[in-house]
């Protein structure tokens, strides 16, 4: 595969990303030349589909980064097919219990760890392979992430975290903390919202687990790489364009 993000991962020094909210390949491309280490396509709240994510896919491996897709829910068929169009990583929605953590990892591994069905030549372009050595490797070179985003997520954390298969936990951090009944997750210092992200980091730590998040700006990142979170996402599309307009505009201002 192009890019060993399982063995980037597993330094103790923080893996930033971006995170893309916009379709289309040429805004991808540009994204993946930027410098963070992967591209993430957000297909549940961004306005990619499928037939974007297709042709998006190769813009950004071309670039030898690797591909991160959240998906749309968590849904088997979403997952394989998710890996299909070429994602080294996947991370999914509402993994609420042990029973969906377990089903996550048999749509995303090969047999005999799970059940996904093999096809998707797109993937196999984007490990620079051919298929008979993409199916040997696949189940180890390719994450999966279960979000975890609720407060009936955190009451089952350990029974989902020792899921075998599973290879990380990601936090929401937005729908964690109105789960809790905070609002939207401005202030990740909160007691119980903090203590809630220190458990989750824990409990990744405890079961050989990656553990990531979702930051989007330098203060939030600082958190979470503070508590010992590696895979996190630090800039989204709109964020950097609405800060790269504000700096010229500062700039122009000056004149």
């Amino acid at each position: 595969m192009a890019s060993d993000l399982r063995g980037r991962l597993a330094k103790a020094d923080p893996f930033y990303f971006s995170w893309m909210t916009f379709p289309g390949a040429i805004v991808a491309g540009q994204m993946a030349r930027l410098p963070y280490e992967a591209v993430c396509i957000d297909m549940q709240h961004g306005l990619a589909g499928f037939t974007d994510v297709a042709s998006m896919s190769p813009a950004i491996t071309a670039s030898g980064k690797p591909l991160v897709l959240r998906i749309l829910w968590n849904d088997p068929g979403l997952i394989g097919q998710a890996l299909d169009a070429g994602a080294t990583a996947v991370i999914v929605p509402m993994v609420n219990t042990r029973a969906q953590a377990e089903a996550v990892v048999k749509a995303a591994k090969y047999a005999p760890m799970g059940m996904r069905s093999w096809g998707g030549y797109a993937a196999v372009q984007a490990a620079g392979t051919v298929p008979a050595d993409y199916l040997k490797e696949a189940n180890s070179r390719t994450m999966i992430f279960a979000m975890i985003e609720t407060e009936e997520a955190l009451g089952n954390l350990d029974a989902i975290a020792s899921t075998p298969g599973l290879d990380g936990l990601f936090v929401g951090p937005n729908d964690l903390s109105i789960s809790l009944g905070f609002g939207l997750g401005k202030d990740l210092k909160i007691p119980k919202l903090e203590a809630a992200i220190k458990a989750i980091a824990a409990a990744a730590k405890k079961n050989s687990l990656v553990p990531g998040a979702f930051g989007g700006s330098p203060e939030a990142c600082a958190f979470f790489a503070g508590h010992g979170f590696r895979f996190i996402a630090a800039a989204t599309d709109v964020g950097l364009l609405a800060a790269g307009a504000k700096a010229l505009q500062d700039q122009l201002a000056k004149i």
